[in-house]
């Protein structure tokens, strides 16, 4: 009985789908047309992106450098390499205000005429304020602070914790733009990974470049000094002019043992330099898409025409019974 009573209602759910198929076909349509329409309306993403891995080379280039600086006088002992970014840490470097200001200046396009702040205040109408009054390098204006969030829409950075990976996306209105800024924003992120390596041994190197060039100028005084002396003095066999003579050659020579152990020293700091430089590797470069990662339109018109299918049934099958509700509740 109930099987029959079940059967009954189902065929009587059925007639009345079948009676607001206009209904339906009307609803299903019109929720199409604005699946249509969003797909239409909505802006083209096209999205780049690149892998590169961080090499250590410094367990398998440390014996090379020290076997030839070795051979020239050089000893690597006592000195300490930078501090290392760990790759963990790179997504927060993307979040650095030192990061999004050098990819805001970089250009986008293979031309090199548009930049990315630029293009970005343009299509986004973005009203450029200028900072007269505050210097500070962290102090961030209205239309930077814009800018900002919209690099942190436009550039993605993951990093594989398993194989050490890192992967940089970027998502663009234009295909060339968007493989130009997946480029530019490695390059600008492996840059300050470098720059923070080596920034000790760096520093440490125009130290003793500064010291060697002072040092030259005073040996080629003293050097100037000892030739003019000599020459005036050819036939001259005094004691004053030979004791003034070896004091001359004194301090030649020691002038010149400086020179010898700063030339040395800064040989040495170049190849700490060198050494300290991290090596990246570059698994896949970003290029250009064919195919626009976003709108799938025909995707957006089958969810919208689907929406509307559900939408029109629901309301067909709840129409009667919601109607005979409220007439019961009004009377």
């Amino acid at each position: 009985m109930n099987d029959n009573t079940d059967e009954i209602d189902l065929i009587e759910l059925l007639k009345t789908v079948w009676r607001g198929k206009k209904l339906i076909i009307v609803i299903s349509f019109v929720f199409a047309v604005i699946g249509v329409a969003s797909a239409l309306l909505s802006p083209v993403v096209y999205s780049s992106s690149t892998t590169f891995i961080p090499s250590n080379s410094e367990s398998t280039s440390s014996s090379g450098l020290s076997g030839v600086a070795s051979l020239v006088g050089i000893n690597f002992g006592g000195m300490s390499s930078g501090n290392e970014i760990p790759a963990s840490m790179y997504p927060q470097i993307g979040e650095s205000i030192d990061f999004k200001r050098a990819l805001l200046k970089s250009f986008i396009d293979d031309n090199e005429q548009i930049k990315l702040d630029d293009f970005l205040i343009t299509l986004h109408d973005i009203e450029k304020t200028l900072n007269t009054q505050n210097k500070s390098k962290s102090f961030v204006s209205d239309s930077e602070d814009m800018l900002f969030n919209l690099i942190n829409e436009i550039i993605s950075i993951s990093v594989n914790q398993k194989d050490g990976f890192i992967t940089i996306s970027a998502n663009m209105p234009e295909s060339e733009f968007a493989a130009n800024t997946c480029i530019n924003a490695r390059e600008i992120l492996q840059g300050i990974v470098i720059n923070n390596k080596i920034k000790s041994a760096k520093q440490k190197l125009e130290y003793s470049e500064e010291q060697l060039n002072s040092k030259r100028v005073e040996f080629e005084q003293i050097q100037n000094k000892l030739s003019y002396f000599n020459d005036s003095n050819l036939n001259i066999v005094t004691s004053s002019v030979i004791n003034e003579r070896d004091k001359l050659e004194a301090n030649f020579q020691i002038i010149n043992a400086v020179m010898v152990e700063l030339s040395k020293q800064v040989e040495q700091r170049k190849l700490q330099v060198s050494e300290d430089t991290p090596v990246f590797s570059v698994i896949k470069e970003a290029n250009m898409p064919v195919k626009r990662s976003s709108p799938k339109r025909i995707q957006m018109v089958l969810i919208f025409g689907f929406i509307g299918l559900i939408v029109s049934l629901l309301y067909v099958i709840v129409k009667k019974p919601l109607t005979e509700i409220i007439s019961e509740i009004k009377s």
